[in-house]
């Protein structure tokens, strides 16, 4: 195995996967981690738009509800 794509949730400082993965015990990897946010869980309610599409809109600064 070379590289694995997992989903994980961040708990009490830790990542925790959120289904078993194929790793020995004390393993040592490497990690890069993404955020994964609500446009990528829902993009496919937007038919036609690629779900990069849509993240980049919805993250961009002209709708941001960040400042």
């Amino acid at each position: 195995m070379t590289s694995l794509t997992i989903q994980a949730i961040y708990e009490d400082g830790k990542l925790r996967p959120l289904q078993p993965i194929p790793l020995q015990e004390h393993e040592r990897v490497l990690l890069h981690v993404t955020r994964q946010g609500a446009v990528l869980e829902t993009s496919g309610m937007l038919q036609g738009l690629a779900p990069d599409v849509v993240q980049e809109v919805a993250e961009g600064e002209a709708y941001s509800a960040l400042d």
